[in-house]
């Protein structure tokens, strides 16, 4: 390999039906590139079949297994299979093997409809799990993960289900629940997720339970997991927030607002236990909100050094520049970009800080702008055609 490559390797994730109506895809499932830093450059290296892992999650964890691979950690891929309920949704577990081929060791199905969203984390007890938003019924679905068992990673242990209620002001968006995210908060060791629904980020601390049940005079010992409410973050009627991200430090965190196109910025407070709402910006000049705006925001970035928030907007087919004032803990919002493609639904920025990509769900493109990291403003550099109805792109971990 040429040593002044700067390799990075993207999984990526597609529609491969429809979901619903007109919704949905005709990709590849889930497709395998290689990423040249130094150049920009993107090439294909393969594709794994998946019915509809609109959301994937990528992560290197250490188990008593890891002599079967390759790795001296064990890189796991989950996926989830983003259909109604009706069609039992699942969610797979993948092993990248060290040619970046996937092997396919568990799968799970989840109790709820339109999976779109994945999450792996670790809590400071040492447990592992695996965290999904289901979009149509509203819930939370938590696994816990079996580092232990590298050929039936989520365990038997039953998963926690939680099911959100309520409504909102959208006519249409809002009838009821839509879970969307759910992504953990390492310093307050809490999980966070959004309700487009209910306009609302719900907080919870998953915590381990010993369950004490006597039989014949014999005490057993069985462990379960519970997610228990600690706090409700309401945002402004009819926002619908949809993805939250944290700066490298987890000390602010950002919530995308799908249906006004605002960011939400959020702050823990050790002393009190919860979350403080610092403020919510748009770049819209503060236009009045109607009762049925729907701009289409679909996914938040946060730069490495946290002084740049990036949003995507499906509406108008642009990426949003805002600068962070950690000073004042606002925003001030500095342009927008065309992405050059329809449907900007996931964007990432890659590990060198260099380069944003984004995944075009109904143009079959990716597009890669450069980062100025003085700026953070954007400059085309190319358009990659026939990347079938990509929605979610994941490094691969280092």
């Amino acid at each position: 390999m040429n040593s002044s490559k700067q390799i990075h390797i993207l999984y990526v994730g597609s529609y491969t039906e429809i979901v619903a109506g007109d919704f949905g895809g005709y990709g590849e499932g889930i497709s395998c590139f290689e990423f040249d830093a130094s150049t920009g450059n993107l090439k294909l290296i393969k594709n794994e079949f998946q019915v509809n892992p609109s959301y994937l999650s990528i992560a290197n964890i250490l188990n008593s297994n890891s002599i079967e691979v390759d790795y001296k950690l064990t890189t796991y891929l989950f996926a989830v299979s983003e259909i109604l309920a009706s069609k039992k949704p699942v969610v797979h577990t993948y092993i990248i093997n060290h040619n970046y081929s996937l092997r396919l060791i568990d799968t799970k199905t989840i109790e709820g409809g339109c999976p779109c969203h994945i999450h792996y984390f670790k809590n400071t007890d040492g447990q592992n799990f695996i965290a999904s938003a289901c979009y149509e019924t509203g819930n939370l679905v938590i696994y816990t993960v079996d580092v232990e068992k590298i050929d039936n990673t989520i365990n038997n242990i039953e998963p926690i289900n939680i099911y959100h209620k309520g409504s909102s002001q959208h006519p249409s968006r809002q009838t009821h629940a839509h879970a969307h995210c759910a992504c953990f908060d390492k310093k307050s060791n809490k999980l966070l997720v959004c309700d487009l629904g209910l306009d609302q980020v719900k907080v919870y601390s998953v915590q381990k339970n010993i369950d004490h049940k006597t039989k014949n005079n014999n005490t057993e010992n069985k462990i379960k997991f519970d997610a228990v409410e600690k706090q409700i973050i309401t945002l402004p009627a009819g926002s619908g927030p949809r993805h939250i991200c944290f700066d490298e430090n987890y000390t602010y965190g950002f919530i995308l607002n799908e249906l006004t196109g605002s960011v939400s910025i959020i702050k823990y407070s050790a002393e009190k236990n919860e979350y403080e709402i610092k403020g919510t910006f748009d770049g819209t000049a503060n236009k009045p909100v109607k009762i049925d705006t729907d701009l289409g925001a679909a996914a938040i970035r946060v730069s490495a050094d946290g002084k740049f928030i990036y949003t995507s907007m499906r509406s108008d087919n642009t990426i949003r520049l805002f600068a962070f004032d950690p000073i004042a803990e606002s925003l001030n919002y500095i342009a927008s970009y065309p992405t050059e493609g329809k449907t900007p639904r996931d964007f990432t920025i890659d590990p060198s800080g260099q380069w944003l990509l984004v995944a075009h769900q109904d143009s079959d493109t990716i597009s890669i702008f450069s980062v100025n990291s003085y700026n953070g403003k954007l400059s085309l550099l190319n358009t990659v055609e026939n990347i079938k109805s990509s929605v979610c792109l994941a490094w691969l971990p280092k």
